[in-house]
This record gives structure tokens, sequence and C-alpha cells, in this order.
């Protein structure tokens, strides 16, 4: 289990001695074993622990204004969940979190994990980058969302996901994909099809490529 949290954004820095010293040094921490398609925890609910995934993968899903339920993207393991909603005065979680197969989640005191941050300056830091970097991408989908329509999200999305250098981006679920712009896989699909047709884009297997930068850009306009 240590091994695999080394790779854990909290504690990374750390050696493997390092996080079986201050994870077991008072053992304040669960392990639970969850089946696929299990629901590990409710949305709304107090969020007391910090949750980190030890195995396997899970997903994150919320409700939307259409009134089908919005799959956030996946987390894998060593991953935290949710590490934003530990603190603060509305520490509830704003998603379901549901396994993807087999999964073990380690459960963290919140307490424990403010002494470790007040004991430790590196997981501090950890942890104040984690933050950080979550609300950059929170604030990307914002960002994504503001968009009128599903034509321009595809096109932003396509335009910051590839560059010069790798104009392919890979989207082997199109349906996961979907989901993410809270728009019905049909629905995607066509918007993709449109701009294939005006030579902005090549699907390749599993992959769209971009053709034409500008053109996604003019979209935008």
């Amino acid at each position: 289990m240590y091994s695999i949290l080394t790779e854990c954004p909290l504690f990374r820095g750390l050696t493997e001695d390092q996080i079986h010293e201050v994870i077991d040094g008072r053992g304040d921490y669960t392990l639970a074993d969850y089946r696929d398609g299990e629901l590990i925890a409710r949305r709304d609910t107090a969020y007391s622990g910090l949750m980190i995934i030890v195995r396997g993968k899970v997903h994150g899903e919320m409700p939307a204004a259409s009134g089908r339920p919005v799959t956030i993207e996946p987390l894998e393991a060593p991953q935290l969940i949710a590490p934003a909603f530990l603190f603060g005065g509305y520490n509830k979680l704003p998603i379901d979190v549901i396994a993807d197969g087999d999964v073990t989640i380690m459960t963290i005191h919140r307490g424990y994990i403010f002494e470790l941050m007040q004991n430790n300056v590196v997981i501090m830091s950890n942890f104040v980058d984690i933050l950080s970097n979550r609300a950059n991408v929170w604030s990307k989908k914002i960002y994504y969302l503001s968009f009128r329509s599903l034509r321009e999200k595809v096109a932003n999305y396509l335009l910051d996901h590839t560059h010069a250098d790798n104009s392919a981006l890979l989207m082997p679920d199109i349906a996961e994909t979907a989901s993410y712009f809270d728009a019905t896989r049909s629905a995607l699909q066509t918007v993709l099809d449109e701009m294939a047709k005006k030579r902005l884009v090549r699907r390749d297997g599993d992959s769209v490529v971009v053709l034409n930068p500008q053109g996604l850009r003019d979209i935008l306009k």
C-alpha cells in the first residue's frame, strides 16, 4: 500500500518509509473495499475524512438541468477524492462517488490531515498545490460551460487539448466525453461529423485529429 502512496499527490516527495511513519504513527485511517458500480459516497453527505484511492478507479456523478446525471472525469489510484471540500464551512461532497471495478479506498480523518500538515511542511505544501491545481481545472470547466452551444464547447475543448506538435486527441469513449459537456452521444457525434465535413477535424480510430485550428477558433468568435 505504501509504495502506491509514494505516487499520491499528497505524499509527493516522501519515501515509502516516511509515509509509513506518518500514516501509521497514530493509525487514524480506515480501508474499505468496493465492487464495480457500488456507491462509495453519496452527494451532500458530510465529508469528515479525506478519501484516497489506493486501488482501482472511480468516477463521480452529479445531477444536471437535463435530468441526466453528469459523469465527472474518472480518478485512478492514487488520486484524492474532492480534497477541496474537506475543510471550510460547507464540507459536504459535491458528487456521488461510484466504483469502476474493484476499488480500495483509504480514508484519513480530517483532524489527522490537519495534524499532518502542521507537522510536515511537505504534506502542507502538497495539499496547497493540489487545491490550486483543482481550482484551475474547475475554472476551465466553468469556461467550457459558459459557451452557448455544444459546437462551441467542442471547438474550445479540441483547441485546449491539442497543439501544433500533437494535433490528435484520444477519444475512445464518445459517451463518456459527451457527458463531460452534458450532452448525448448522438449530439456530440453530430457535431464531430459536421466538423469533419468542413475539414476542421478528422476521425482516426479512437482519435480526433485537428486539421484546421483557425477554423475552430473562428467558431468561438
